[in-house]
């Protein structure tokens, strides 16, 4: 009896132990599944973030040693600086003309493409194209179709009689045409994306809706704007914001094309941080420049997130 109750105890022991192994895998399997990417996250942008906060508080050698703690002194001595105000004010004229264009662009894109019968398959490759060109490799092409002697534009515009009583515009040399320049560019790299975000979204609207006004008498401008765009405006947002954050933040074409030229004319705020951190080993000014660069696209965010419950209908 004696034997048979010991082996009882042993065994409701054994199934307890398995029991507790399994509810602690339960709990401990979502965790290990985010380990590996918040190791990555941790180790590549919050320690970097930490790292470049605290050298925005100190004076920082060519070696990258902290030689001396300064406080806010970085700072203050940065908004003195002329090249980093215009490097402000290009940033926010760029995010003014390309945040607008890469929220239109891609949502008239994929209202021809809902709408269209013929060829449709056709037309949502075409447009969402851009996704497979890599970032130096359009800014590369763009060279050459931008090209002051060579440049497809500037043929064509020739040819169309432009240049009758000009010359031809140099458009990544050019002071008042290279911002621009990269606005197209830009637009162009991201609009595939963008286009798949809101076709997605608008294939997505309730078609009993665009019935129901079709059958009142609406057209199809006023089903758009006051079925459609309602819809998808949580996408919308979504676009919105993401193009803000990229638009405040573009370096990539600054670096491949104009290198901040002609005269400071294409100068970002993230390339400000390129070419003093890392150009000019000013580490100290580079860190700086890059928190206020950050905090500077925290506000834009958070304005637009204030407005979100006005504009964004999420029933």
């Amino acid at each position: 009896m004696r034997s048979s109750y010991n082996n009882s105890g042993a065994v409701s022991i054994a199934s307890h132990n398995v029991r507790h192994k399994k509810k602690l895998v339960k709990i401990l399997k979502p965790y290990l599944f985010l380990a590996p990417i918040t190791i990555f996250t941790i180790l590549f942008s919050y320690f970097p973030f930490i790292k470049t906060f605290i050298f925005s508080l100190s004076k920082v050698n060519v070696a990258g040693e902290i030689t001396k703690f300064v406080g806010l002194d970085n700072y203050i001595d940065i908004w003195r600086r002329p090249d980093f105000i215009n490097a402000i004010k290009v940033s926010l004229k760029f995010a003014a003309m390309f945040v607008p264009l890469a929220v239109i662009c891609p949502l008239v894109l994929a209202l021809i493409a809902n709408r269209a019968k013929f060829m449709t398959k056709f037309y949502q490759t075409c447009f969402a194209l851009p996704m497979a060109v890599s970032m130096s490799a359009t800014c590369l092409i763009f060279k050459q179709l931008l090209h002051r002697r060579v440049g497809l534009l500037n043929y064509l515009f020739d040819k169309l009689g432009v240049y009758e009583n000009t010359t031809a515009i140099d458009w990544l040399s050019n002071a008042k045409w290279a911002l621009p320049a990269l606005v197209f560019i830009m637009i162009w790299t991201g609009i595939g994306f963008n286009f798949m975000l809101l076709l997605a979204a608008v294939r997505n609207v309730p078609t009993e809706l665009l019935e129901s006004a079709s059958l009142e008498g609406a057209s199809y401008w006023q089903k758009v704007r006051k079925i459609v765009i309602p819809v998808i405006s949580p996408t919308l947002f979504f676009v919105l914001c993401t193009q803000m954050v990229k638009g405040l933040t573009m370096s990539g074409p600054v670096m491949i094309l104009t290198d901040g030229g002609p005269l400071g004319a294409t100068t970002t705020m993230i390339y400000y941080v390129y070419s003093t951190g890392f150009k000019s080993t000013n580490y100290a000014l580079g860190s700086t420049a890059s928190i206020c660069s950050f905090l500077i696209a925290f506000v834009f965010l958070l304005f637009n997130f204030k407005y979100e419950k006005r504009g964004v209908n999420y029933d």
